[in-house]
């Protein structure tokens, strides 16, 4: 059964990885505060943190696996810089791969290697256009201020990615996992997937259309101007502004929730 409700705005509440952010910081030594990596080779960072900017042919997607931090900018020139413990830089590895579609700056602790850093890594990243973003595991990405045609984001596992005043042709968002995509600014076609308990907040991304697919408890947000497109097989809810056309297929307890 179908079943349309109108309510105020709620904060959706994270429940995100909170036995992934134990074991970051239960350090046998007590005197580490980010830990990453599964190897069987443990490297303590230095306590000497420093950046390091690192030369490397364009590119137009991320792909990023670890608990690290990252920021995403707009700039004519493509530029890396990583900032962490002295000794962790080389086992921080940065690579470009190329694919069909184009080039990808690939992020990842070298294979083998488990690492305990004095601070959590942190990844400033300059590019010209992004087409494609993508977290395993549970890092966190903030894409600032972008303009670029299209975007497709996923999450595999319970990372976080935040896009701030974005504006893009269409945008396909996808959550495999707990992770959480956050959107800000504006687009045509808006696409989002969620798969188990991830959320995706895009309410205040306003977008001419709209398609919502959600498997589990899912939940999302969003903005549509002209249709709204819902599947829903589980208990996730769809609130949303605006007042578009809807088409709405709902098979458990999920909910489709307008929101003023």
């Amino acid at each position: 059964m179908i079943d349309i409700s109108f309510e105020s705005p709620t904060i959706m509440l994270n429940r995100r990885f909170f036995a992934v952010a134990a074991c970051s910081f239960l350090m046998a030594s007590g005197a580490h505060a980010w830990s990453w990596g599964w190897g069987s080779e443990t490297v303590n960072g230095s306590g000497e943190v420093v950046s390091e900017v690192r030369e490397l042919p364009s590119f137009d997607a991320i792909s990023l696996a670890g608990g690290f931090q990252v920021i995403v900018r707009q700039n004519s020139s493509s530029r890396v810089e990583v900032r962490t413990d002295k000794n962790l830089q080389p086992l921080l590895e940065t690579r470009i791969v190329d694919g069909s579609k184009g080039r990808t700056l690939e992020i990842a602790p070298k294979k083998g290697s488990s690492l305990n850093g004095s601070v959590r890594p942190q990844i400033i990243i300059d590019m010209a256009q992004l087409r494609a973003i993508a977290i395993g595991g549970s890092g966190n990405i903030k894409v600032e201020a972008m303009k670029t045609p299209s975007v497709d984001a996923s999450i595999g596992g319970s990372g976080d990615i935040s896009f701030v005043n974005i504006e893009s042709e269409s945008l396909a968002f996808n959550v495999a996992g707990s992770g959480d995509i956050k959107a800000s600014g504006t687009t045509q076609v808006l696409r989002l997937s969620v798969a188990g308990s991830g959320d995706i907040r895009a309410r205040s991304l306003q977008a001419e259309e709209v398609k919502v697919s959600i498997a589990g408890s899912g939940n999302t947000e969003v903005f549509a101007r002209k249709t709204l497109n819902v599947s829903i097989a589980g208990s996730g809810d769809v609130a949303y502004l605006g007042s578009p056309e809807l088409k709405l297929s709902v098979a458990g307890n999920g909910k489709v929730k307008k929101l003023y």
